[in-house]
């Protein structure tokens, strides 16, 4: 995506009280759209289902052969879903936070967040010298706990001033009491 035409696009989604504070979009590295507990849950899920078809091909039982198809798909399906989402995404995404918002653009796609939809803010450093913004809840289960990310804004190289950025829009947000 050109520069420019990422500004272009920033600026057509900003209200007229609505000042920008910083943009940006991810440097190299990969993208991460699912943590390491799904994808090991996907690998396992695709590795059983695969079993089965492979015992259901080998015993030659027509319905076991026919049940375990869309097994293998979802399997398919989670386990590649996010690489092959990734490299479509590749060069299309965009951040923007103003005084009010954080509007994430992916592709053709735009979130828009204000402070009170966004959890606590979490800077992972990575070892080439960026880093990724994430906002996770945690959701306890009956044997640990769960995180869901809300958001992220990953791989910035200047990922201070977005830090700066994203904590002046939520200092400035409306308080609720």
């Amino acid at each position: 995506m050109d520069y420019n035409e990422q500004y272009n696009f920033m600026q057509s989604l900003l209200q007229p009280e609505e000042t920008l504070l910083w943009r940006g979009a991810p440097g190299p590295g990969k993208l991460n759209s699912y943590g390491r507990v799904p994808l090991l849950f996907s690998v396992v899920w695709l590795g059983f289902s695969l079993i089965w078809e492979v015992v259901a091909i080998l015993s030659g039982i027509f319905f076991m052969i026919l049940f375990g198809i869309p097994f293998v798909l979802i399997g398919l399906s989670v386990a590649l879903g996010a690489p092959i989402k990734n490299a479509k995404l590749k060069g299309k995404i965009s951040y923007a936070v103003t005084d009010q918002r954080l509007l994430i653009r992916e592709g053709e796609d735009v979130s828009m967040f204000t402070a009170d939809m966004l959890p606590s803010m979490k800077i992972r450093m990575n070892k080439n010298g960026t880093g990724t913004i994430l906002f996770e809840n945690t959701y306890r289960t009956h044997n640990g706990s769960h995180y869901n990310c809300v958001c992220a804004l990953q791989n910035l190289s200047d990922v201070e001033q977005a830090q700066n950025a994203l904590n002046t829009m939520i200092s400035k947000a409306p308080q609720n009491h």
